[in-house]
């Protein structure tokens, strides 16, 4: 569905009672048309209708089952091994100002498009961007380009690598990289960078909360919003982690 599509859709769906066209979304999708429907319908005064539509049509609010995730997790295809030799092979193939975009991205644990927007502002505004007291990039001052309705990123730990490696990446646009990796016949897998960052750093044990914030993700639990007070300016034990990934990544 186009954005423009599913706002048309949504009101038909409340309209006519018919959702059979969600039940073909895949989960992510179809999880953020049913929030649309639920805060659309509770201002229309309809909200019983929605949930008799959803009842209906056994719409769930979970995001997949727990077999699901078991089976993601014990996928020998896309272990932390599998990922580990596939950026490692594709960063030897692709020119290095490309090749150090991948490198970027793991050692940041940002969404791809978002690492590629990173760079460009490390490239031309570091200063604004990069705060040296904590040495870490504040992503949440450019809230135009990270701070997005349903994806975030926040901040990210800078270490002399990273900054190495940004400087000497080009400033290419996430679609770029696509089309390159498409011409040289190697699989896009760019979304295995941020799951190498996660899995490597909770190995690590860094702490799931801290792993959750790097990435953009702020927990709804209580303990998260009002008792977790991480110390920022005292990251040595984050860096020390991303310092040894990156000698991993880059053979160092």
């Amino acid at each position: 569905m186009t954005e423009c599509h599913t706002q048309k859709s949504i009101i038909v769906i409340l309209t006519n009672g018919n959702a059979s066209q969600l039940l073909s979304l895949n989960n992510e999708k179809r999880i953020h048309v049913m929030k649309s429907l639920a805060t659309l319908s509770k201002y229309l005064g309809c909200y019983d209708t929605w949930n008799q539509i959803r009842e209906r049509y056994q719409l769930k609010w979970s995001n997949g089952d727990a077999f699901t995730s078991f089976n993601n997790i014990i996928d020998n295809r896309r272990n932390y091994t599998s990922m580990i030799a596939w950026l490692k092979n594709t960063y030897s193939i692709l020119p290095k100002r490309y090749g150090n975009i991948l490198i970027y991205c793991t050692l940041t644990g940002l969404r791809p498009s978002e690492a590629t927007k990173s760079i460009l502002l490390v490239h031309n505004d570091v200063d604004n961007y990069m705060n040296k007291e904590s040495m870490t990039l504040e992503h949440f001052r450019y809230p135009e380009i990270f701070i997005r309705r349903t994806k975030k990123a926040y901040m990210s730990i800078v270490t002399d690598t990273l900054l190495d490696v940004a400087r000497n990446s080009g400033c290419y646009s996430y679609n770029a990289m696509k089309m390159l990796m498409m011409r040289n016949n190697i699989d896009m897998k760019m979304s295995y960078c941020r799951k190498i960052f996660a899995t490597y750093l909770r190995m690590n044990q860094i702490e799931p909360e801290i792993i959750d914030l790097l990435q953009g993700r702020i927990p709804k639990s209580i303990f998260v919003r009002h008792y977790f007070k991480p110390d920022y300016n005292n990251n040595k034990r984050i860096k020390s982690v991303l310092e040894t990934l990156s000698k991993t990544l880059l053979d160092k």
